[in-house]
C-alpha cells in the first residue's frame, strides 16, 4: 500500500489531546462519587457493546480485514456501536488499521513499536500524521469502506451520537434509580460508567492491542514484524490478544487458533452464523508439524501471509 503524501507531515492534535485528556478527568474523578451496581452493570454491557461488537467485530474484522460478510442490519449496527468508541469514525479507523498492517511495525506504521511504548499507546494519536487526519486523505486506504453514506454520518457525527447515547443512559439510570421519580445521583452514575468510564477502559484496551502485543507475548508464526500472541490481551480485549495469530493470517475471523485460546468474538461471530446473520467466514489455515512438541502454538505453521493490499 501506497502512502500518501501527507504521511510525511505530522502536527500536535490539540482537539485528540483536549478530549482524551478531558474523558480521564472526569472518569477518574467521579467513579467513586458515582458508582453504584447498576451503572457498573451499565458500564459492562456498553463495554460488550462498543468493545466487542463495535471494534473487534465490527471495525476490525468484518470492515476492515473482510474476514466475513454480514446482513446490511449487522453491518451498521457494528459500525454504529464502533463509533460509540470515540475511536473514529468506521472510514478513518480502518484506514489507519489497514495501513499498519501494510506497513506493520516499519517506518510507515502510524503505532510502529519501534518508536517506543508510548508512542506506539497513544503518542501517535497526539502526534497525529496528516493523511490519517484528515478524512479525505485516510479515505484512500479505504474506497471500499468510504463509498457507503451511513459511515461518512457516522464519522461525521461521531461526538453528537455519543452525546444522544449518554443522554438515554442518564434517562434509564434516572428511572431505574432507588429514589422516587427521578434519582439524579442514579442517571449521573450511568453516565459517568457507561459513558466516561467505558471510555477511558476502551481507549486502554484498544491501545494495549498496539503495544503490549508488539512488546510482550509469544511469537509461534512468522509474521514478519513484532506481533505477538499475549493472553492477558486476549482476554480484556475480547480475542484480539492473539496478535501474532492475527499478523500471520490478517484475513481470518477466527483469532484464537485453539480451545484454550479465549476468543470472545470468534463466540459472537459463532452464535451470529447460527441465525444466519453473518456468511463468508475465512478461516485460519493450521498445519501441525511432524514432531509437534506442546501446546505453546510452536507446533503450527500459518499459510503463507495475506498481501495488505488486497484489503482494499
Amino acid at each position: 500500500m501506497k502512502l500518501r503524501a501527507t504521511a510525511q507531515i505530522t502536527k500536535f492534535n490539540w482537539y485528540n489531546f483536549i478530549w482524551i485528556t478531558s474523558v480521564h478527568i472526569i472518569a477518574l474523578s467521579l467513579c467513586w462519587k458515582f458508582f453504584t451496581w447498576p451503572a457498573f452493570f451499565a458500564f459492562i454491557a456498553m463495554y460488550y457493546i462498543t468493545g466487542m461488537i463495535g471494534i473487534t467485530f465490527g471495525f476490525h474484522r468484518l470492515l476492515t480485514h473482510k474476514a466475513l460478510k454480514a446482513v446490511p442490519f449487522v453491518e451498521n449496527f457494528a459500525a454504529f456501536c464502533g463509533t460509540l468508541a470515540c475511536q473514529g469514525g468506521p472510514i478513518s479507523w480502518v484506514g489507519q488499521h489497514r495501513v499498519h498492517h501494510a506497513h506493520s511495525d516499519t517506518q510507515g506504521d502510524p503505532h510502529n513499536i519501534k518508536e517506543g511504548f508510548w508512542h506506539s499507546h497513544v503518542g501517535y494519536i497526539f502526534n497525529r500524521r496528516e493523511d490519517l487526519n484528515d478524512l479525505k486523505e485516510v479515505a484512500y486506504y479505504c474506497p471500499d469502506i468510504s463509498k457507503n453514506k451511513f459511515f461518512w454520518f457516522l464519522e461525521y457525527n461521531m461526538v453528537p451520537v455519543q452525546f444522544a447515547v449518554g443522554f438515554l443512559l442518564f434517562l434509564i439510570g434516572g428511572f431505574v434509580g432507588e429514589k422516587p421519580g427521578f434519582d439524579w445521583h442514579s442517571g449521573t452514575s450511568f453516565v459517568v460508567w457507561g459513558t466516561f468510564m467505558r471510555l477511558v477502559i476502551g481507549y486502554h484496551i484498544t491501545w494495549l492491542v498496539n503495544s503490549a502485543t508488539h512488546t510482550w507475548g509469544s511469537q509461534p508464526n512468522k509474521s514478519g514484524d513484532e506481533s505477538r500472541n499475549n493472553w492477558w490481551v486476549g482476554i480484556l480485549a475480547f480475542g484480539e490478544g492473539w496478535h501474532n495469530n492475527h499478523h500471520a493470517q490478517p484475513r481470518t475471523a477466527r483469532h484464537g487458533w485453539t480451545w484454550w485460546q479465549l476468543d470472545q468474538t470468534w463466540i459472537f461471530i459463532s452464535i451470529l452464523k447460527m441465525f444466519h446473520l453473518v456468511s463468508d467466514l475465512k478461516l485460519p489455515v493450521i498445519k501441525v508439524a511432524q514432531d509437534p512438541i506442546g501446546p505453546d502454538m510452536s507446533i503450527f505453521h500459518n499459510a503463507p501471509n495475506d498481501s495488505p493490499s488486497q484489503l482494499n
